[in-house]
């Protein structure tokens, strides 16, 4: 099980991504990112949410924004931002 403080440091990956990679401002990227963390927290589908903890968080901030973007072509603003967040 995840706990919650690399839950939130996951979540915090992920609206620097949106933020970073996709534009997005600061607020639209926190709100993205709450609105789906809720939506997958609740579990409706009968999923884990523990399953999205597997995921790369490029990806899902990819996912949000509706823009897939290559990872190779952005690795070293990726790495800064998992670094800054102990991820």
């Amino acid at each position: 099980m995840i706990d919650s403080i690399s839950r939130d440091r996951f979540w915090m990956v992920v609206e620097d991504c949106l933020v970073t990679f996709h534009a997005l401002s600061r607020d639209e990227a926190r709100k993205r990112t709450q609105e789906l963390r809720v939506r997958i927290e609740r579990d409706p589908t009968g999923m884990p949410s523990e399953m999205v903890y597997h995921a790369e968080p490029f990806d899902v901030a990819c996912d949000i924004a509706e823009k897939p973007q290559e990872l190779p072509e952005n690795r070293q603003e990726y790495d800064a931002i998992l670094s800054r967040h102990s991820w």
